[in-house]
């Protein structure tokens, strides 16, 4: 099976709700990039909401809500998370990070979203930068929001796809049939394996994912809990944040 055959059988999948493994003699073998299997999953919608565990060695939680905030121009979708402790009951709020979006919809899990603008509270504090819609500079790094955070996952390497197999994982007590995907990529990159655990019935379509290096250890995120209806609690607009922060940043007393 070629590339374009992979993906679209992937979204074939993702649009019927049918787990992958039903393609799953014809899936083996092909070739793609992480981005095109990712974006080939079931695309987020707004309201979804999920805490993760995350990271390679010391990994931590991370809570991601999907919003849309509606303003003259129409609506303006933004990601707002929360960082913690692995085990926690809830992330810390003073992480809180809203990020505002460029475009009209929600990419894949690993798909570099454009930025708008970001600002985050701490206590008391809110701070704004990047907001280029506001003439505010935008450093590169911050131009593009990574959710997994590390860099070295987003490359464009290819992907050959080794072998699919059933496997049921519990998210948040519930249990979830999954396919199991395998693929390797061509000795001499840094990224060695990619696994993922598909569901079509979790937010981004995945429930666990893991990346094989050359060099540390494994990165890998585990969905621990999910739900729709998500709210901000960081409810000002966009507009109401800008004039609360004229020279970037706003202290409460």
């Amino acid at each position: 099976m070629n590339r374009r055959d992979f993906t679209a059988a992937l979204a074939a999948a993702a649009a019927s709700a049918t787990p992958l493994f039903a393609f799953a003699r014809a899936l083996v073998g092909s070739r793609l990039t992480q981005r095109e299997l990712f974006a080939s999953l079931p695309l987020p919608r707004i309201g979804d909401w999920l805490r993760v565990d995350m990271g390679s060695g010391v990994r931590y939680q991370k809570q991601i809500g999907l919003g849309v905030e509606h303003a003259d121009a129409g609506g303006r979708l933004y990601v707002e998370t929360q960082i913690g402790e692995m085990g926690a009951l809830a992330c810390n709020p003073n992480t809180l990070k809203k990020t505002y979006l460029r475009g009209a919809r929600f990419r894949a899990m690993i798909d570099p979203y454009p930025v708008l603008a970001i600002v985050s509270r701490s206590g008391n504090t809110i701070t704004r930068w990047a907001d280029t819609g506001d003439g505010q500079p935008q450093d590169p790094a911050d131009a593009r929001m990574r959710l997994l955070d590390a860099a070295y996952l987003y490359g464009d390497e290819t992907l050959t796809v080794r072998s699919l197999a059933q496997a049921t994982l519990h998210v948040a007590g519930t249990p979830h049939a999954t396919t199991h995907v395998t693929a390797d990529v061509a000795p001499g990159s840094r990224l060695r394996r990619v696994e993922l655990w598909h569901s079509p019935h979790v937010p981004y379509g995945v429930a666990r994912y893991r990346a094989t290096l050359t060099d540390l250890d494994p990165f890998e995120l585990e969905l621990t809990k999910y739900g729709a209806a998500f709210h901000s609690e960081l409810p000002q607009s966009l507009e109401t944040l800008r004039a609360m922060t004229p020279d970037g940043m706003n202290v409460a007393t």
